[in-house]
């Protein structure tokens, strides 16, 4: 059953668990899962004590998407086939 929760507030600021960021931030857990999982820049999680539950602050999370490096793919469907002989 999905967290319908509303983002909670501490003192660290407005905490969200990974459903709630991909909704910020427009993206799929999925991307946030890779990203958490292959860049070390990414924003620890946070632990409320005695819970197993993951949270992230949302201004920490924001500010780390807005300041990491694009690297896009190159397209190669808008490229000619190449003439084979």
């Amino acid at each position: 059953m999905p967290d319908k929760k509303e983002p909670e507030s501490s003192d660290e600021g407005e905490l969200v668990n990974l459903s709630q960021l991909a909704a910020e931030l427009g993206v799929t857990r999925q991307w946030l899962h890779t990203l958490r999982t292959k860049d070390p820049a990414f924003p620890a999680s946070r632990r409320r004590p005695g819970s197993t539950r993951e949270f992230w602050d949302l201004g920490e999370a924001r500010a780390y998407y807005r300041a990491r490096e694009l690297r896009p793919g190159e397209r190669t469907d808008l490229k000619p086939p190449s003439a084979e002989q």
